[in-house]
């Protein structure tokens, strides 16, 4: 199927701070399901990368620690337009004393990193440390939920933690996928023959989704977008009134954010990497076109 501007309809079945879910007709499931993982893999996001434990007597040694911190949802709508990946970033590539394997300087590149820290403490009582506990510099990047216990400090022990936190990718890590939830799913297609269908109403009652319904001794869709193909319905109909398939043309995405970025923004920066990408792939066919004809002597 070609795409074109001509035919293409979005329309926004629901959204809320951490999701959206959107009906798309006119455009190929393979643009549709790349969109969906770029969601996954490719949009950056802000995470904890690196955690310098300067006190800790808690029971949970200090990995625990650093991997449940690297998993905490980091805001980063601001963080996205204003920081740079470390890896393109010319002052954070460059290795000290030019051998390879070793790290670049310690010092924070404040184009590319945020340092964060955690102080806590537990005297008399014990103490559960939380992620709103954690202070950033940049007011911009901040713990997505204030309410995710890190550890739980008995009288006497105490924890302080300096953080550095980066823009990455689903690719490098879980942690930094800014989509929890990413589905393409089809769109139900259901056809009822009045003249076959007793009204039994036994469709009715083995469909978990609710999406039919009888009225007046005949079955009706009522909830097109909540069926989820499983032909259960299909299965129970002696008469066999009812066929359940899927609209080929006709699609229903979903997304479901960490909070780490709004859902809107997870489609948007998806598409616009798709496009880079394939433009970039184009730019480069058209030079291998060019180099081609050149040694060719001009033919195509």
């Amino acid at each position: 199927m070609p795409l074109t501007d001509e035919g293409i309809e979005v329309k926004l079945l629901s959204s809320s701070d951490i999701s959206l879910e959107f009906l798309v007709k006119g455009v190929p499931l393979p643009i549709l399901n790349a969109i969906r993982r770029y969601a996954l893999a490719k949009v950056p996001s802000m995470a904890v990368d690196e955690v310098m434990v300067i006190a800790n007597t808690s029971a949970l040694f200090d990995e625990i620690i650093a991997h449940r911190l690297g998993l905490i949802p980091l805001y980063s709508e601001e963080a996205i337009k204003k920081y740079r990946d470390p890896e393109t970033c010319a002052r954070c590539s460059q290795v000290e004393g030019g051998e390879e394997g070793q790290r670049p300087p310690p010092e924070v590149c404040r184009e590319c990193f945020v340092h964060m820290y955690l102080e806590a403490s537990a005297d008399r009582e014990s103490v559960t440390v939380y992620s709103g506990d954690i202070k950033s510099e940049d007011p911009d990047v901040y713990p997505v939920y204030d309410n995710i216990p890190l550890v739980v400090l008995a009288p006497g022990q105490r924890l302080i933690l300096e953080m550095r936190a980066r823009l990455g990718r689903g690719l490098e890590h879980a942690k930094w996928s800014p989509a929890t939830v990413a589905v393409v799913r089809y769109v139900a297609d259901i056809s009822i023959d009045e003249k076959l269908c007793t009204g039994c109403g036994e469709c009715v009652k083995v469909c978990p989704r609710s999406v039919l319904e009888l009225s007046g001794g005949k079955v009706r869709v009522t909830n097109l977008m909540n069926c989820i193909i499983c032909r259960q319905c299909e299965k129970v109909c002696e008469p066999r009134a009812l066929k359940v398939g899927y609209r080929n043309d006709e699609y229903v995405v979903y997304i479901e954010s960490s909070g780490a970025l709004k859902p809107f923004t997870i489609v948007r920066e998806a598409l616009n990497i798709l496009i880079g990408e394939l433009d970039n792939l184009i730019k480069q066919a058209m030079e291998w076109r060019g180099s081609s004809r050149a040694e060719t002597g001009g033919e195509s």
